[in-house]
């Protein structure tokens, strides 16, 4: 069964400029849609690159064909058909190779003209990438006219009141960094949703690269900030499509807007050393992946990997503002210990920066990750664990 995708219609409805395509299979929502405030919908583009390219992944999940009633842009349809597929197929094998079929047309370029944009979550590689960009100290061509924020399911919490509540959070640091917040709200989660093997870590490119495409009305360039230096570039089977950005995102584009990476000439802790003289960052840095509600909780994963960056470096209490330091004191130990041991990628990164910056840790945080104590409390725990198993499978037989 193919799915059929109509022409996108625009309406107006308090105070939002709606933009919204049928959509015909019965394993799918009935409707595509992306929504702005109405004072930004002459930035949007009514043409349906965005629904392709947004369609793209649930289609490849249900292994059926898009068929699209309009024009799609000539450049991105042969993409779509061709090495977007085998990049994403190379991720996920359990996707399914698709036809996109639409007739294609070339879009007008903005020969210089077009705006330039980037998404805006005021994570460290957003503040960066804001960083590297401002108008008065970017490449011609490359300097920023406007962020982004989008709700395409990077939160658990993505009905609209949430929504707006966030991004009236993120407008207010967007202001005091000079630059206008465009929100852009979708249901396009609700597409990828219905199937638990495509999460957002492995999709987010996708989503937020066709949230870009509806900008290319006005703007030639979207710079989408990279999560991981070059050096970890790779195509293959991944929970984070993250890592092959640098290969996948210039593919996304059309011939009226360029979406690049940026920002993987850095490592994290490089990345946030450029923050170290924001007066926004310092008081508004959010990285956290437990709290949704703009404040970091110091003690989950994200946090003390930052919060420990800071310390190595010298900045922490410069972000006081950001983080809550009592917390971080109580968890500090045990972090900076599994680090010295750790082997991640960032482990290895923060290793660098202790060598670099001459950081010592505390005297018992070594003392524990030469002990070797992380890695014996977790085989003790294992241990006990397969002893529960192994007598609840006991009683079970012998009653």
């Amino acid at each position: 069964m193919t799915i059929y995708v109509e022409r996108t219609e625009q309406r107006e409805e308090d105070g939002w400029a709606i933009f919204e395509t049928a959509v015909h299979h019965p394993r799918l929502p009935n409707s595509l849609y992306f929504r702005t405030l109405s004072r930004y919908s002459d930035h949007i583009s009514a043409e349906s690159d965005a629904p392709a390219l947004a369609l793209l992944i649930p289609a490849m999940a249900l292994g059926e064909d898009i068929h699209l009633s309009t024009t799609v842009s000539e450049k991105l349809l042969r993409n779509l058909n061709g090495p977007v597929q085998t990049i994403l197929l190379a991720i996920a094998p359990h996707l399914t190779h698709v036809k996109v079929i639409a007739k294609p047309e070339p879009r007008p370029p903005h020969h210089g003209d077009g705006l330039v944009a980037t998404g805006f979550s005021s994570g460290v590689d957003s503040f960066c990438t804001l960083t590297q960009y401002r108008p008065d100290n970017a490449p011609q061509g490359f300097g920023l006219s406007f962020l982004t924020y989008n709700n395409v399911g990077s939160q658990r919490l993505s009905n609209s009141k949430e929504f707006i509540e966030r991004y009236e959070r993120l407008n207010e640091k967007a202001s005091k960094e000079g630059f206008a917040l465009v929100p852009i709200d979708s249901n396009m989660d609700d597409f990828f949703h219905k199937y638990k093997d495509i999460d957002f870590a492995q999709t987010h490119s996708v989503r937020n690269s066709a949230t870009a495409l509806l900008l290319q009305k006005r703007t030639g360039r979207f710079l989408y900030s990279s999560a991981y230096p070059y050096s970890s570039t790779f195509v293959g089977k991944t929970c984070f499509i993250a890592h092959a950005d640098p290969v996948l995102l210039p593919l996304l584009g059309t011939e009226a807007m360029e979406i690049l990476p940026v920002g993987g000439e850095l490592n994290r802790v490089q990345k946030t050393m450029t923050l170290e003289a924001n007066s926004t960052a310092q008081k508004g840095l959010d990285v956290c992946v437990t709290n949704e509600k703009g404040e970091n909780c110091s003690r989950c994963e994200k946090c003390l990997r930052t919060l420990l960056c800071l310390e190595i470096t010298g900045n922490l209490q410069k972000f006081s503002e950001s983080f809550d330091l009592n917390v971080y004191e109580k968890e500090r130990i045990r972090y900076i210990a599994g680090t010295i041991r750790g082997r991640r990628t960032y482990d290895k990164e923060l290793q660098e920066a202790m060598k670099l910056y001459r950081f010592r840790g505390p005297l018992r945080a070594q003392i524990i990750a030469s002990a070797r104590i992380p890695e014996m409390q977790y085989k003790v725990r294992q241990l006990r664990k397969v002893v529960r198993n192994t007598m609840r499978a006991a009683r079970g037989k012998w009653g």
